[in-house]
C-alpha cells in the first residue's frame, strides 16, 4: 500500500504557508506511526511496512487530512495505491467527509 500527495504551491502560499511546512506537517503524521516517506520531492509518497495495522493507520491519517480545511485548500492530489490499482482520494472526499 502506498499513498501519494502533491500540493498546489500557489494555494499553499495564499494560506500563508510554505510548501516545506506543509510537507513537514504531513511527514510528521506518518512518522508518528513509523510509516516511511519513500519519495520526498514535489510529490510525497508513504508506504506501509507490512504490518497488520498499517492499513488502518494510513487511512486514519488520510481521513484526518481530508477533514482539515487547509489540506483540502492546498492538496493537488492524494492517490491511494494498492494491489487493486490506484484511487483518487480527493475525488472521493465528498463521499467520505461530507464535503
Amino acid at each position: 500500500m502506498k499513498v501519494r500527495f502533491s500540493f498546489d504551491e500557489a494555494a499553499v502560499k495564499r494560506r500563508g504557508y510554505t510548501l516545506e511546512a506543509v510537507h513537514q506537517t504531513v511527514k510528521s503524521l506518518f512518522a508518528a506511526h513509523d510509516l516511511p516517506c519513500v519519495s520526498n520531492g514535489n510529490t510525497l509518497s508513504f508506504q506501509d511496512k507490512g504490518h497488520g495495522d498499517d492499513f488502518a493507520c494510513m487511512w486514519d491519517i488520510i481521513l484526518s487530512l481530508l477533514r482539515a480545511e487547509w489540506f483540502m485548500d492546498c492538496a493537488a492530489a492524494c492517490v491511494w495505491e494498492d494491489e487493486g490499482g490506484e484511487e483518487d482520494v480527493l475525488a472521493q472526499a465528498g463521499k467520505v467527509c461530507g464535503r
